[in-house]
């Protein structure tokens, strides 16, 4: 927190502070002469004086910062409301004393040692939160100034940066080695023996290709995360599945996978085109990667009590319990030597969520081991006259 804001608060304290001690030790009706009339300079300044501590404590109500006044034993004195609401203050009165011991603790030791004082702060009442918090004394070492910063959202999104930043690096590193150890294979290879160097030339192809496909979704994620708006546009979802569901077509047929669709026609909803077709791309993806070929895998769009549904079954290796409430994390896998040698990049089911979120929707799993799975997402859908006035448009 910078000296800015402290600076602030201090000046609004004072001025606080100086209304009360007029208030209490001037007369009520100072300046007044014999005759009961009070000059017109000293009204102004009372006058005056009022109306800068309205502003003052108007001021320090509006902060979101959570300011607070301790006595020179670290007793509350005062509150703002956002105080009030982060140290779990009522409304009537203040406690005897700070139920937080870590921002207690900062509080006597700014007024031990006469200087500001700032650290980060963990609370569990009345809410779990992190607090960045800054004392300061005053300057007649009456008491001491505490003023707090709810800092728990920034903090988990750095957290999550972190670890994001963690997880590519680990799976970045995995195809960049075997990359390399490809192609000094097929250096030495291509002279004595040929056809083992074709055979590391095809693997190399794989996983570059596996490297592009784990960048591409990084991309796409990274995109998803910083979208401030969510999209505007009525789409037809059954023509997007359509489209998407032909492309699954020739590879399925090729491995002998059973793949079927029932698309209801005139899906409509609000989005983006190109993101449900990642979406739907990437659940189907799934579906066939942990289905063996023999299998069945089904893609199912229909419209029901105003939601857009689309589900995605296979009847696959199927998901653990304690798996499935952690599918949709980023690099998140239930078998991982499987899932890479499948070419999967751990990324496409959190795509999926994040799509599904972005267009106001909810997505989830029903798994049972050895059964398969289902995936179905679940979109507000728009009505098919909007969407069809729409498309004929433009």
């Amino acid at each position: 927190m910078d000296n800015f804001l402290l600076s602030v608060c201090l000046g609004v304290l004072a001025a606080i502070v100086t209304f009360i001690a007029l208030d209490r030790f001037l007369p009520a009706r100072a300046g007044e002469d014999e005759d009961g009339d009070v000059p017109d300079p000293v009204s102004a300044q009372l006058d005056q004086l009022k109306r800068e501590n309205g502003w003052a404590r108007e001021i320090l109500e509006q902060m979101a910062e959570g300011v607070l006044v301790l006595d020179e034993s670290a007793k509350p004195l005062s509150a703002n409301s956002a105080g009030r609401d982060l140290m779990g203050f009522r409304e009537d009165m203040l406690p005897a004393r700070l139920p937080s011991g870590e921002v207690l603790e900062l509080a006597e030791k700014a007024l031990a040692e006469g200087a500001s004082k700032e650290a980060l702060a963990s609370v569990w009442f009345p809410a779990r939160m992190s607090l960045r918090a800054r004392a300061a004394p005053l300057q007649d070492g009456s008491g001491v100034v505490v003023v707090l910063q709810d800092v728990t959202h920034e903090i988990s999104i750095q957290r999550a940066r972190r670890e994001f930043v963690a997880h590519a690096s680990h799976e970045l590193k995995s195809p960049v080695a075997a990359l390399r150890t490809l192609a000094e294979a097929i250096r030495r290879a291509v002279h004595e023996d040929p056809d083992m160097a074709e055979h590391f030339s095809t693997r190399l192809t794989a996983e570059a290709e596996r490297l592009g496909r784990l960048i591409e979704d990084l991309l796409d994620l990274s995109k998803l995360e910083e979208a401030a708006t969510p999209p505007d546009r009525r789409i037809d979802l059954s023509r997007v599945a359509q489209r998407e569901a032909d492309r699954f077509e020739p590879p399925a047929a090729a491995v002998g996978t059973t793949f079927q669709r029932h698309i209801e026609p005139g899906v409509w909803i609000m989005g983006d085109e190109a993101q449900l077709g990642t979406m739907m791309k990437n659940l189907l993806e799934n579906a066939f990667h942990y289905t063996p070929r023999e299998g069945l895998v089904t893609i199912e769009v229909s419209e029901r009590g105003g939601n857009a549904l689309i589900e995605v079954s296979d009847t696959g290796i199927g998901i653990p319990l304690e798996a499935q409430s952690r599918v949709f994390e980023r690099f998140y896998r239930v078998d991982r030597g499987r899932s890479r040698d499948s070419g999967g990049t751990g990324l496409g089911l959190a795509i999926a969520k994040h799509v599904t979120e972005l267009h106001g929707g909810q997505i989830q799993v029903d798994s049972e081991l050895g059964q398969g799975s289902t995936f179905t997402a679940r979109i507000p859908s728009a009505t098919p006259e909007q969407g069809t006035v729409r498309s004929l448009a433009g």
